[in-house]
């Protein structure tokens, strides 16, 4: 198979398994948001601050370098997975340790249990990383989208389940667990791999350089995306911290959706071809613009319809969500291409620069939630993270750019139009929030808003022509009739 139909195949599985599950994971987040209250969750992710930065030492890097390395051989596979289990076993200890130092951070004598059962989800995790490796480095996103919809459908009853029977917090903690046993059973069994009793230095030796800079960069990145969470824990409390994290969460929906699903197959793409810059730049760019085709219009559009979907899904007792949702949603924007530049470190193997960008945009990051803390509320803390990354937004392009000659023009001029459109779209439908009746069920408004926003804005990009628009159509036309081409040849 081709490289381009290859990826087109692996954007098909990947794109599709993440609608999914995060539509799947959309509703059962909206069911436990009426079972629970914000400080369960807020509970939860005081843990997840600190097991999560834990969990980033169970890769080491080596995951992403089995992908990038032009060839890797048993050895590399068994000797990485190995290591990996080791690693995992030491942090679930590391964990359970520190326990009571981590109930006692935040004063809440509840978390120190919580934290002991998360930890063991880095051992267990420990199992799915190589094998996850090899399906994308083979670009065998099929067993990859079918794993992903099963773990999270399991994982979810289990959670609902539980909240209906009164667990409370322990509904998501225990959610976390089964989706990550679930998860690496089916890896380990769908993949036709199996470790071998090898460990060879020199194999690790030709992954470390790749790894130790990616790892640098994932412990700094991880405080840099969590320290929010982790000082309004602190000074603020688990209500607060609840309603920032459901807005946070709500925000990602379009990045981890689109970005994440599509960086799934470029990184392994643009690995295959990472010597010829100039069709790597070609291939991110275009890529990009059909990320903000559809990422700028739900970001825009949950901007201006905010109040309609926070009161009509989560219901009232999420109401001070809204004002820090329509804040982050800016963020979202921005982030929402701003996050593919790692495609372009990691496929070209310069994770060093990754790393030095990443200490230099994460400090500004830290010191505006800093800044925001410090003004005593979530949502200056909200203003100050959009500030810094409007700050950033040059150089986050620019420098990864130079790698395959790409130059912040280039970008802008491919997501201009998108943006303009988004914006007119957004425009009207807050103006038609006004015609309106007033007296409207949350869900008719909601449902109202969002057909007239689609609407709109596919209007905008076909009048106006927009390039995305016009290369996404191409794409898939192209796609179906080499399909319908295959049907007829089997006849």
């Amino acid at each position: 198979m081709s490289l381009k139909k290859a990826t087109i195949e692996g954007v098909k599985w990947s794109a599709g398994a993440q609608a999914i599950r995060q539509l799947l994971q959309f509703i059962i987040t909206v069911i436990l948001a009426r079972l629970l209250v914000p400080a369960d969750f807020g509970l939860l992710g005081m843990v997840v601050v600190i097991t999560g930065f834990t969990g980033l030492f169970s890769d080491l890097g080596f995951g992403p370098a089995l992908i990038q390395k032009k060839s890797i051989t048993e050895r590399h596979l068994s000797s990485i997975f190995w290591i990996n289990i080791l690693t995992g076993l030491v942090l679930t200890g590391v964990i359970c340790i520190t326990a009571p130092f981590i109930s006692r951070f935040y004063n809440e004598p509840r978390l120190m249990p919580i934290a002991m059962l998360l930890s063991t989800s880095l051992f267990i995790t420990a199992f799915r990383i190589v094998p996850t490796s090899i399906l994308k480095r083979s670009m065998d996103f099929q067993k990859l989208a079918i794993i992903d919809t099963i773990q999270i459908i399991s994982a979810g009853t289990i959670a609902i389940a539980l909240a209906l029977n009164g667990f409370g917090v322990w509904s998501i903690a225990w959610q976390m667990i089964a989706s990550a046993a679930v998860t690496s059973f089916l890896l380990y069994w769908l993949c036709n791999w199996r470790p071998t009793f090898v460990y060879d230095k020199t194999a690790v030796g030709d992954l470390f350089n790749f790894g130790s800079n990616l790892i640098g960069y994932n412990l700094f990145n991880y405080w840099t995306r969590n320290l929010d969470n982790l000082l309004i824990g602190k000074f603020i409390g688990s209500s607060g911290l609840g309603y920032y994290s459901r807005a946070y969460t709500t925000m990602l929906l379009p990045i981890t959706q689109i970005s994440s699903s599509l960086g799934q197959v470029m990184f392994p793409s643009l690995s295959r071809i990472q010597d010829d810059k100039s069709r790597v730049k070609h291939i991110y760019l275009k890529t990009l613009s059909m990320i903000a085709l559809i990422s700028f219009p739900m970001m825009t559009g949950l901007l201006v319809t905010a109040d309609s979907f926070v009161l009509a899904l989560f219901g009232p007792q999420w109401a001070a969500v809204i004002p820090i949702l329509r804040g982050l949603c800016v963020v979202g924007i921005l982030q929402s291409i701003g996050t593919t530049v790692g495609w372009i470190y990691n496929s070209q193997g310069r994770t060093d620069r990754l790393f030095q960008w990443g200490i230099v945009a994460g400090t500004m990051y830290m010191a505006a939630f800093t800044v925001g803390v410090l003004i005593g509320s979530v949502m200056a803390v909200a203003v100050s993270y959009t500030l810094v990354n409007f700050l950033l937004l040059y150089h986050n392009f620019t420098i990864p750019g130079k790698l395959v000659n790409m130059n912040f023009r280039e970008v802008i001029e491919r997501v201009a139009g998108i943006f303009i459109c988004a914006s007119l779209m957004a425009c009207c439908v807050f103006a038609a929030t006004f015609i309106l009746p007033a007296n409207w069920n949350h869900w008719y408004r909601l449902a109202t808003q969002v057909l007239l926003g689609v609407s709109i804005y596919t209007l905008c990009i076909h009048c106006f022509k927009i390039r995305a628009y016009i290369e996404l159509k191409k794409l898939m036309g192209e796609y179906f009739q080499g399909r319908n081409t295959r049907v007829r040849s089997y006849d």
